[in-house]
């Protein structure tokens, strides 16, 4: 595909990114404490944090690869999942925001340190900040293919530019920077699939059940469905997408939410509890009309191709068919905007990731090993150090990735996550629901959780499974499984925690102070 991106274009972009970071830089000057700069002093709407948490997810793993996994396979795993994650919210609601909500403090993994000790605590951490690496850096890749394919630029350069700017204007504006642009950046990309949407249907008259009809009629070489499949019902685990699969896998995402910073820091950016149920509920809301959109753009692009099929044979990547519909049909300045909506998602992602990672690096990494009584300007600007210092590290990593990106995004990303997956949700829920798991037996079994792990899913680009009929959908889940099982019985090979140190740490004491 030549690249046909103009000077309207690029003006559109830069405009757009320099807006972004004057908006980081317009609250560098309220970042005084670690409250106002990791948790926003609690003072956000509760609407801002669930579209900043959607946008956070919206990354371009999702802006690109949803509507490429449904063109290069089936709307099964776009529909049922987004249909499981609301299912799914409410039982992560009704477990975890009794608990964070008692417990408002800078980093969830100092509650690692409360329940067991502090060496799950730096474990937790780090794996946090390994998982959080592996989703950055699958999002950097995915947005620096897309806009290199349109403008010609090489991809390590755009990764380059993009590391600088993300890190600048976090750095610079702290989570609440991070949560206002989020809410701009939604806007952006959204009214860039509306657009998509709009040229869809003026390609085909007019007529969505059209575009339906031949979308249904083409056959996914990949799955053997049509790319209108919602459902299948297989009972097996080597294939992937049938509804047994997306449930299994996002009942573990929902249960897994609260050991995640990203999601957390959010939530005590609110400053109720009901504001908190309301974000992560409206988060799994639009979501969800995120995706239907997403079915309706997707099934558009298998109509339209079909329609024209030397247009196709410039998609050599099914992460590639948006950026290449928009450079072939979208007009002058629109395509700059759809542009900036790749953008929009990856740095919505970026700062979110960057600024949490930057939380958990201080406060469970940093601080407890430094003298007490630090002025909080001294800290606020070792928070922006280590922003800078995390954004080379994810530039890095992501430079290493590129070399390994045949797949498409949403797997290569869970492939990788799925690694480090078990041990931080099987921590946080052994601690709140038992009294009898102690540290010996909660680090025996995240070593069985991650050797479980490697053993179905290996790590891409290094090893390959052990066990080869196991499909993705099912490692987070299996490898969860194998972790609280070890976990819970290796404990009773050593002496219970002293029930003293365990008063307001599970589950029953935070749903008892409500």
């Amino acid at each position: 595909m030549t690249p046909v991106l103009n000077t309207l274009d690029y003006l559109v972009i830069t405009g757009y990114l320099a807006a972004m970071l004057a908006l980081g830089a317009s609250f560098a000057r309220r970042q005084k404490s670690l409250e106002e700069y990791f948790h926003a002093s609690g003072s956000m709407p509760w609407w801002a944090v669930a579209i900043s948490m959607m946008a956070t997810l919206l990354s371009p793993i999702s802006y690109l690869s949803t509507v490429g996994w449904i063109f290069g396979r089936d709307s099964r795993y776009i529909f049922g999942g987004a249909l499981a994650s609301l299912a799914f919210t409410f039982l992560a609601a009704a477990i975890w925001i009794p608990l964070w909500d008692r417990l408002r403090i800078f980093s969830i993994y100092e509650f690692l340190e409360q329940r067991y000790h502090p060496t799950v605590r730096v474990v937790g951490a780090v794996l946090f900040i390994i998982s959080t690496l592996f989703w950055l850096s699958t999002a950097v890749v995915n947005a620096t293919m897309a806009f290199s394919a349109v403008s010609g630029l090489d991809p390590r350069l755009c990764m380059v530019g993009i590391a600088v700017l993300g890190t600048g204007y976090t750095m610079l504006g702290g989570m609440r920077a991070v949560i206002w642009t989020d809410v701009a950046q939604f806007a952006v990309f959204v009214l860039g699939y509306l657009a998509i949407g709009v040229m869809l249907l003026i390609a085909f008259d007019g007529q969505p059940m059209e575009i339906y009809r031949l979308a249904s009629q083409q056959i996914s070489e990949e799955t053997g469905y049509p790319h209108t499949q919602l459902f299948s019902c297989e009972l097996s685990l080597a294939i992937e997408a049938t509804i047994w699969s997306v449930m299994f896998l996002h009942f573990f995402q929902a249960i897994a939410l609260g050991s995640n910073q990203l999601h957390v820091q959010r939530m005590h950016a609110v400053g109720s509890r009901r504001g908190m149920f309301k974000a992560l509920i409206g988060s799994s809301v639009i979501l969800l009309l995120f995706s239907l959109v997403a079915l309706v753009v997707a099934w558009g692009f298998v109509a339209f191709y079909e329609n024209h099929p030397r247009l196709s044979t410039s998609i050599d990547h099914p992460d590639k068919v948006l950026p290449v519909f928009v450079v072939q049909q979208l007009p002058v300045v629109i395509r700059g905007v759809m542009m900036a909506g790749v953008m929009a998602a990856l740095m919505s992602s970026f700062d979110s990731g960057i600024n949490s990672m930057s939380s958990v690096l201080m406060n469970d990494l940093y601080e407890p090993y430094q003298n007490p009584g630090k002025a909080e300007s001294h800290r606020v600007r070792v928070a922006r150090i280590v922003t800078v210092l995390l954004g080379l590290l994810l530039l890095a990593f992501s430079l290493w990735q590129y070399e390994h990106s045949s797949e498409t995004a949403l797997q290569r990303l869970f492939k990788l996550s799925n690694v480090v997956t078990a041990p931080l949700p099987s921590f946080f829920l052994l601690g709140i629901f038992s009294r009898r798991v102690n540290t010996p037996g909660v680090l025996c079994g995240a070593i069985a959780g991650i050797l479980c792990a490697l053993a179905l899913n290996g790590f891409p680009g290094v090893m390959d499974p052990w066990i080869l009929q196991v499909n993705w959908m099912w490692v987070a889940g299996l490898s969860t499984i194998v972790n609280m099982a070890v976990g819970y019985a290796a404990s009773f090979l050593f002496a219970p925690p002293i029930p003293d140190q365990l008063k307001h740490l599970t589950l029953r004491d935070a749903a008892s102070s409500t």
